[in-house]
């Protein structure tokens, strides 16, 4: 069962934000999870990496999404779990039914997504803790949609950007599956970055690739036709 949150502490919420735990671990030196708007919030010192079904970034792209072009019943990898904000919006925003592999190099965020959020979810979801460079390396199935969400704070980490992790992304999928990048484009200069990453990378790796444009993060799609007319 999900962790118990008064009633009461739901309704403030939407007044002012509820700080429910502060942490950290060896990956994250702050971790804390909140609620605001009546949304299970978990944050870094600079990044958000969950926000329930209000995560604009996916929720942005998913509404963009034409996920009658994936197999009926589907089977989704997520790089990155935060509290399982990607499994939770195609669930409940979206209404489609996959089953999931989840990975997260970071045990205290799994601990936290344990106990707040994932018993809530209806799906199938194997939780992995791995590093996602040597899960893929050692991980033989093949997905049909690959979400990567994975940052150190608000930077992704350097072995996940490199030409070798596309090629390890790309032998994951499934054929005529899709993968979803998410990069932050928060600032001029992370969006500098991340539009020089789709150009010289991403493109060379896929390229009927897209970037969509969520006003603050460019997700990287490697394939258009997943974008609805």
């Amino acid at each position: 069962m999900p962790k118990d949150i008064p009633k009461l502490r739901r309704w403030l919420s939407h007044l002012t934000e509820q700080v429910l735990e502060t942490t950290s671990s060896d990956h994250n030196d702050f971790l804390q999870v909140s609620l605001v708007s009546g949304r299970l919030q978990l944050v870094a010192e600079d990044a958000i990496y969950s926000f329930g079904d209000y995560y604009l970034n996916f929720r942005k792209l998913f509404e963009q999404f034409d996920f009658e072009a994936l197999p009926l019943r589907s089977n989704v990898l997520i790089l990155g779990l935060g509290l399982g904000s990607i499994p939770e919006l195609l669930e409940d925003y979206i209404g489609v039914e996959y089953d999931y592999v989840a990975v997260e190099i970071d045990p205290v965020i799994i601990d936290l997504a344990t106990r707040y959020s994932l018993p809530k979810l209806r799906s199938p979801l194997e939780v992995v803790q791995a590093d996602a460079y040597a899960f893929l390396q050692i991980d033989h199935r093949k997905y049909d949609f690959i979400c990567v969400d994975v940052f150190q704070d608000a930077t992704v980490p350097e072995h996940l950007i490199g030409d070798d992790f596309l090629e390890l992304l790309k032998s994951s999928l499934a054929p005529g599956g899709a993968i979803a990048y998410n990069r932050l484009a928060d600032t001029s200069a992370h969006a500098k970055e991340a539009l020089n990453y789709y150009e010289d990378h991403f493109k060379e790796a896929f390229p009927k690739g897209e970037l969509v444009n969520t006003q603050g993060n460019y997700m990287l799609l490697n394939d258009a036709r997943f974008l609805l007319e």
